[in-house]
């Protein structure tokens, strides 16, 4: 039975060939609609080869605009609100969601409390929601700090070590999630499968509301499967990187491709932290 691996097997070609334990530097923009050419190469070569890139546009606080600007000169198209989203007080009608803290808060979006590793709009079908955008208008006083998973090199590498385990999260119905906003609703379906011959999709995560679900005989294999990704999303694990976002930086993020988590944070009462969040069906173009 093999131990779970926090370091890479350097033997084959990775899907996200440029992920690394240190975060990539934020990409410097002069605005959000990225009029530069060169810097939208950079983000969409980042998002390929790293799953994910930081933009910086250096000013005033950005808002929900900014980010549809983003969006924009990225060929994201309109963004995607989940159907248990439409009516909720969390997002716009433009599919920007607020993400800060609030007393008596009812959905994770609104706690102070760490965030286990997750990818977003888990009760759509797999692959669906191929990025996410975060936008920082106002960072936390202390931390909140922002870590990101290498899902699928990860779960490339339990294939190579432990086949049996990983067929255990890529069943029909490895992975169930449950709805925070509509009682009883939930979802089942893969956790991992190929979108190519060479490439994985995920909707991985480990959250209160995830369970996962072996085949008859499959249990020692889950829990291994579930190990070895619980010690690949670890601190100093080769899989993780973290950073702070801050005010007037955007995570433009493959969300079927890592998973992403934050700490706890401590707000600043006269200026809270608020992340602005929208969802899409699209990956970055130049």
């Amino acid at each position: 039975m093999p131990t779970p691996l926090i370091t890479r097997t350097a033997t084959e070609a990775r899907q996200m060939p440029a992920f690394s334990t240190t975060p990539a530097p934020p990409i410097e923009a002069t605005a959000w609609n990225l009029p530069d050419t060169t810097v939208r190469q950079l983000v969409a070569d980042s998002y390929q080869r790293r799953g994910y890139a930081i933009v910086h546009v250096p000013g005033v606080a950005p808002d929900a605009e900014d980010l549809r600007k983003l969006s924009a000169a990225l060929h994201l198209g309109q963004a995607f609100t989940p159907p248990l989203y439409a009516e909720s007080s969390h997002t716009t009608a433009s599919g920007v969601s607020q993400l800060t803290a609030a007393s008596g808060g009812d959905h994770p979006f609104q706690d102070r409390a760490g965030q286990n590793i997750h990818c977003d709009g888990t009760l759509q079908p797999l692959g669906q929601i191929r990025t996410t955008i975060m936008l920082c208008v106002s960072a936390a006083a202390h931390g909140g700090v922002s870590y990101l998973v290498n899902l699928v090199d990860a779960y490339a590498d339990l294939r190579r070590v432990d086949p049996e385990a990983a067929e255990q999260l890529a069943h029909a119905t490895a992975l169930r999630r449950t709805s925070t906003f509509a009682s009883g609703h939930s979802t089942a379906g893969p956790a991992f499968a190929r979108e190519t011959v060479s490439s994985w999709t995920t909707r991985y995560s480990r959250t209160a509301t995830d369970s996962y679900h072996p085949t008859a005989g499959g249990e020692a294999a889950m829990e291994r499967a579930l190990a070895f990704l619980d010690a690949a999303a670890q601190a100093g694990s080769a899989f993780r990187t973290e950073f702070t976002l801050r005010a007037g930086q955007a995570l433009v993020l493959a969300n079927d491709r890592l998973g992403h988590g934050r700490t706890a944070f401590r707000d600043d009462p006269s200026a809270p932290r608020l992340l602005l969040r929208a969802l899409f069906t699209l990956r970055p173009l130049a």
